[in-house]
């Protein structure tokens, strides 16, 4: 048999109870052993039949309340001469002379009932004395001579006799009084809360003129008390005077401490309004709640920009600390933009960045931070916590700002699906945590170190905070990632109830893990950059790398050559989205032609190139294992600093890569994956080595005195013998060099911006003659001069 249900117990009602629940006011018609028939206060005629488990049920809920006997004559006639109360409502001071009476009141009862009084005088003072001997109470001696220092004078209504013996006719007051309201125990309360002066001790014109002068403080001009006092005083004078002449007694003038309790009782937000201004009075006095209710990781996530209250130097960490006193004095110092995103629920940090101003491409760059595990991030940076807090988000919170209200912004980040969510400006309470947190970072960090401003000028005073500054823009990253990362993500929050906040990520996501991240190609939409491009036979060509596909040339022979919108990914060379019609909604996906740059970053392209534009300017071609040695190396080389980058200013769009195709002159390009990779063993993170063609480098890149070497081998050990000046030069091809002197050429193998170097643990093989199929180039000789430069 199923236990029964402790709620459906039988609940007795009263008649006279009145009962606020249901959504409305009730009391009692009738009860039934199936529960309750009701009827509405304001309308009898209105009925509701509740169960017993009904009402059970509705009189846990907060807002239920039951009020007994309230509809009975004697209450209803005591509750129209006095205010209903209860002993909580009284000060403390009350409550404790209230409590004294009603013990001795239950005291005569007992004695009543057991015959030993009655209530007849003689009763009443034969009770009082056996309260007396009971309790242990003496009654007070009363000392006149207020004069006499010794015992100290007491006055009859002092509050030192409370807790002494009273009178028998005072307890027989108090009997009638309590039996009288219907044993009301706040009827027990004395009159002495009503004592004092209940009439004034000035004349009318006297307060009439406190309250002008007491008014006189809100005002924009800010005066103090003293000086309204100084101006009261005279007018007090002259209305003393006046009372002369009309024959009346002169007032007596208010102190200074009574004309400051006239200033205390102005309304605060008033006087705020007109000493400080709308703005800050409206900060200062605007109703707070309880923020948002979340209750889940990423359900909100506020942005917003922080503008460094500590001077950096705008210099290379390297070239800073070989700069000589006098030189660093002459480096540029100024103030950085933080762009930060916080989750709500857990304070964990999402994203930050660094600019010299608020942008809303570093605002799209920290969303786009937000859907990244950032573990390099902050491993680069030298923290021992992982930074692994991604995922998308429900909700965007940001202010007014230019950077998030700008179309560019608004239309990537709508694009993504999340609600982006823009409060009205100068409430900075509806972006109350990462405003706080803006706070925690000024205290927590920023306090540690020189150049710091302080926030305001008044704050700063004399300190030469600018001439003071000594961390480079490098050194505040790394300091920032690992103090965000490995201090603030854990260390006790009072927000989160003492919980940190990488252990409420923790837990969070354990109940509701993030959804998934949006694909490639929406990413590429929403955060690539915008460029303009003219299609032709390869493809469309951007850095010196060919992008396209069958589908691709299939619509270029449909319509010819012509101008179409790219987006280009900077975290992703491997594709491009192509639009052909600007008003069309179709983006169609372009594979990169060199499968090897699938994952790679437009940060290590544009290093690579500019390396290979410097060493081999003349080649109209270059191959494609030099390209995948170059790009290798500088992956290996800048890992520690593409990892930091990412937090800094560095960004780019359609005019920074114009410039830089101009400035490397890219006349060269990089030949497809299917001229000299092998397709068959490609893998996703990268290549495998020339099928068909051997590594060795033209004879036309021979130096004089060098030897040929395939690309990712090592060079010879032996030291290179320049000829003479002015003797004649000839290149050596790599196939008539002595066997003995030219160097193994391992294959290339692919790697990752991780991955050794190719070859380093590659078996030497015996290099190969040069493919007698190869196409046959003009022969140039060089000079000594050109081929050093």
């Amino acid at each position: 048999m199923a236990a029964r249900n402790p709620l459906a117990k039988i609940t007795r009602l009263d008649l006279d109870a009145r009962i606020h629940g249901f959504g409305d006011v009730w009391r009692l018609s009738r009860s039934t052993p199936k529960g309750h028939l009701l009827s509405q206060v304001y309308d009898p005629a209105s009925k509701m039949f509740v169960s017993h488990l009904d009402y059970n049920t509705e009189a846990q809920r907060t807002d239920f309340h039951y009020e007994p006997n309230f509809f009975r004559i004697d209450c209803v006639l005591e509750r129209s001469k006095k205010h209903h109360l209860s002993i909580a409502h009284l000060p403390k001071q009350d409550q404790a002379d209230v409590i004294f009476k009603i013990y001795c009141i239950q005291k005569f009862y007992e004695l009543y009932r057991n015959g030993q009084a009655d209530r007849s005088t003689k009763g009443f003072d034969l009770a009082v004395k056996l309260i007396a001997d009971e309790f242990g109470l003496v009654k007070p001696r009363i000392n006149w001579n207020v004069n006499d220092p010794s015992p100290a004078p007491k006055k009859r209504g002092c509050r030192n006799n409370v807790k002494a013996i009273p009178s028998g006719s005072s307890l027989r007051r108090w009997i009638e009084r309590l039996e009288a309201c219907d044993w009301d125990l706040t009827a027990l309360r004395d009159g002495r809360h009503n004592s004092g002066n209940t009439k004034g001790w000035f004349t009318d014109e006297t307060y009439d003129l406190l309250d002008k002068f007491a008014h006189k403080f809100a005002s924009a001009k800010r005066p103090t008390r003293c000086e309204i006092y100084e101006r009261f005083e005279i007018a007090f004078r002259w209305q003393n005077r006046r009372f002369k002449r009309e024959g009346r007694e002169p007032d007596h003038k208010p102190s200074f401490s009574r004309f400051c309790l006239e200033v205390a009782k102005l309304d605060r937000f008033e006087v705020d309004l007109a000493r400080l201004g709308r703005d800050k009075a409206h900060r200062r006095w605007k109703i707070l709640g309880i923020g948002q209710d979340v209750t889940h990781a990423l359900e909100r996530v506020e942005m917003d920009f922080y503008k460094v209250d500590l001077h950096v130097v705008f210099a290379d960490t390297k070239i800073w600390q070989s700069l000589s006193p006098r030189l660093r004095a002459q480096i540029e110092r100024g103030s950085w933009y933080l762009c930060v995103a916080l989750d709500v629920a857990t304070r964990c940090v999402l994203a930050m960045r660094l600019a010299e101003q608020e942008d809303a491409r570093v605002a799209l760059e920290t969303l786009r931070m937000i859907y990244q595990d950032k573990s390099s991030i902050g491993h680069a940076a030298g923290a021992l916590t992982p930074w692994d807090q991604h995922g998308p988000p429900w909700q965007l919170a940001t202010d007014q700002g230019s950077a998030f209200v700008s179309t560019f912004f608004q239309s990537r980040a709508l694009s993504l699906l999340m609600d982006v969510f823009n409060p009205p400006a100068a409430q900075p309470q509806l972006r109350a945590f990462v405003e706080r947190f803006f706070r925690t970072v000024k205290e927590g960090l920023l306090s540690r170190f020189e150049g710091n401003t302080g926030g305001s000028v008044a704050e700063l005073g004399d300190y030469p905070a600018q001439m003071r500054a000594v961390l480079t823009v490098d050194q505040f990253a790394d300091l920032l990632v690992r103090w965000c990362v490995d201090v603030y993500h854990n260390k006790r929050h009072a927000g989160l109830g003492g919980e940190t906040p990488r252990d409420a990520w923790i837990r969070l996501t354990k109940l509701m893990p993030p959804g998934p991240a949006p694909d490639r190609d929406r990413v590429r939409i929403s955060f690539g950059i915008d460029l303009t491009r003219t299609t032709r036979r390869t493809g469309v060509r951007i850095l010196g790398l060919d992008y396209s596909s069958e589908k691709f040339q299939t619509r270029c022979r449909k319509q010819g050559d012509a101008e179409v919108e790219i987006k280009l990914d900077p975290y992703n060379l491997g594709a491009i989205s192509v639009r052909f019609d600007p008003r069309s909604t179709d983006w169609m996906t372009v594979p990169c032609r060199t499968r090897f740059m699938e994952g790679r970053r437009l940060r290590d392209w544009l290093s690579a190139s500019e390396e290979l534009a410097r060493r081999f300017d003349d080649v109209a071609q270059m191959r494609w294992p030099i390209a995948l040695a170059a790009i290798e190396a500088i992956e290996r080389t800048h890992k520690h600093a593409v990892g930091i980058a990412q937090i800094g200013d560095e960004q780019y769009d359609a005019d920074e890569i114009a410039l830089h195709e101009r400035k490397l002159r890219l006349g060269f390009a990089v030949p497809p994956t299917d001229d000299g990779i092998d397709a068959s063993s490609a893998t996703s993170g990268g290549l495998a080595a020339p099928a068909a063609r051997t590594g060795t480098l033209p004879t036309s890149f021979a130096l004089p005195g060098s030897r040929s070497f395939a690309a990712g081998a090592p060079r010879a050990t032996s030291p290179v013998q320049r000829p003479e000046p002015n003797s004649p030069i000839r290149a050596t091809p790599a196939a008539e060099a002595p066997v003995s002197d030219r160097p193994a050429a391992p294959p290339v193998q692919p790697c990752g911006p991780n991955d050794p170097t190719p070859g380093e643990d590659a078996t030497p093989q015996p290099a190969r003659r040069s493919d007698a199929t190869e196409p046959a180039r003009p022969h140039r000789r060089q000079s000594t001069w050109k081929l050093e430069k």
